[in-house]
């Protein structure tokens, strides 16, 4: 085994989907960019940000607010993350939310 497969697998598998969730964010934004043929100046002014802010959004060093993203969405006139809502009825009558993907 590799030293790098070694460290890796010493990384919990938390910080793990997490690296992966931010990295696809950043890659989806920057796929959402290049669409609707906007800068990422553009995209800052237009959320009144600065455009350092947008770069590491888009590097993945960025760890956006849920605020934030709504922001960016309204910004790009593109959704950025999809999730749905749906409510389960428990056994009991009571009724819980699920978020799926």
């Amino acid at each position: 085994m590799s030293l790098f497969q070694n460290v890796l697998d010493t990384v919990p598998s938390g910080t793990k989907k997490y690296v992966n969730r931010q990295l696809g964010f950043a890659a989806t934004v920057s796929k959402k960019l290049k669409l609707v043929g906007m800068t990422q100046r553009e995209l800052a002014e237009k959320m009144g940000k600065k455009e350092s802010y947008i770069s590491r959004i888009l590097s993945g060093d960025a760890n956006p607010t849920l605020k934030t993203i709504a922001e960016l969405e309204v910004a790009l006139g593109e959704d950025v993350i999809a999730f749905t809502l749906e409510k389960n009825i428990e056994e009991n009558g009571s009724v819980t939310t699920m978020v799926s993907r």
